[in-house]
């Protein structure tokens, strides 16, 4: 048993956010102190995708929590605003259709 280095997010550091993995082999990065997206492949490459398609959340959410449903959408539950006010509204984002 052995840990690995790998490469460091996108994006740059962000603390509050909340990481959900697909049927497949992705793992979404959501939120935080950013609106951006990061997909780390877990296939045997371990490496961060850049897909320039997807879009940013609508709205910064820090803390949050995050499911995968059916397959295709990416729920993200409450947490806190961008101005650190504490929210019960859910943001999905669908995953085929790259749209919030």
């Amino acid at each position: 048993n052995t840990w690995e280095d790998l490469q460091d997010m996108p994006e740059g550091p962000r603390v509050g956010h909340c990481a959900v993995t697909t049927a497949g082999s992705e793992i979404y990065v959501v939120g935080g102190d950013t609106r951006s997206v990061d997909v780390f492949d877990t296939s045997p490459s371990l490496t961060w995708m850049t897909p320039t398609y997807l879009r940013h959340m609508p709205e910064e959410r820090r803390f949050a929590a995050a499911v995968l449903l059916k397959k295709k959408y990416l729920v993200v539950i409450g947490g806190y605003d961008e101005a650190w006010r504490s929210t019960a509204s859910c943001l999905i984002y669908d995953i085929w259709c790259n749209r919030w």
